[in-house]
């Protein structure tokens, strides 16, 4: 196992890749991100309302007995990871894109999927934000993300992606994500499935709402939320 987050290897970096691209781009009952949240927004229901129906969609999907087993097997991502974990990450991630989609983001950009992968980690991710050199204030937003200078984006990626797929591994392991609920080896099953996804839809709704203030920005550098030198 790699140490450093910033030594990620290839496989994990391709992990991450496929995690992204099939999250947003759909699989299994899930179309495309975009498409659910245009639907959903079709149906008449107000942002809100329409992000609240997509968490139910996938917190049912999720809490499907075998739903685990089945998507996992059909995809599978670049390295080995449990059946129930696979698919928990690609629901979660599609749910995520989804919420972002109803609010009009552009998915395919850099910070989006970014701030996707950061979501998965629920409020974890103000730590690991923190350790690639972004100071973060009380809330965890997109704007933050999207004022996130583009080579601390890459370093961002890389510690996201280490987090979600290197810390697991005995059956005594434990994977924290979103709002800080464990994935415990000894917790198995639909049940906690759905209870993530309520969880991480819950944070993800939030993430792309609400808005903190503009820092100020001297000669391109973020005074004051703000970001800093990349530390190793």
């Amino acid at each position: 196992m790699v140490d450093e987050p910033g030594a990620i290897t290839k496989v994990q970096q391709n992990a991450v890749d496929h995690l992204l691209r099939v999250g947003i781009n759909g699989f299994g009952p899930f179309k495309s991100a975009q498409q659910m949240a245009g639907e959903a927004l079709e149906k008449g229901l107000e942002p809100e309302e329409a992000i609240k129906h997509l968490i139910r969609t996938h917190v049912a999907a999720a809490g499907v007995q075998g739903f685990a087993t089945n998507v996992g097997g059909l995809i599978t991502l670049p390295v080995t990871l449990p059946a129930n974990l696979t698919a928990s990450y690609l629901v979660q991630t599609h749910l995520i894109a989804s919420i972002a989609a109803v609010h009009g983001y552009d998915l395919k950009s850099d910070e989006v999927q970014t701030a996707i992968l950061v979501c998965l980690l629920g409020n974890a991710g103000t730590e690991l934000l923190k350790k690639a050199g972004i100071k973060v204030g009380s809330k965890l937003t997109m704007n933050l993300i999207e004022r996130i200078p583009a080579q601390l984006i890459r370093e961002v990626n890389k510690r996201v992606g280490f987090t979600l797929l290197a810390k697991y591994g005995t059956s005594k392991a434990t994977l924290t994500l979103a709002k800080g609920v464990p994935l415990v080896g000894g917790v198995i099953g639909g049940t906690f499935d759905a209870v993530t996804t309520r969880a991480v839809g819950a944070f993800a709704a939030r993430f792309f709402t609400e808005r903190d203030e503009p820092p100020a920005i001297i000669d391109g550098v973020v005074i004051d939320g703000e970001v800093v030198d990349v530390q190793d």
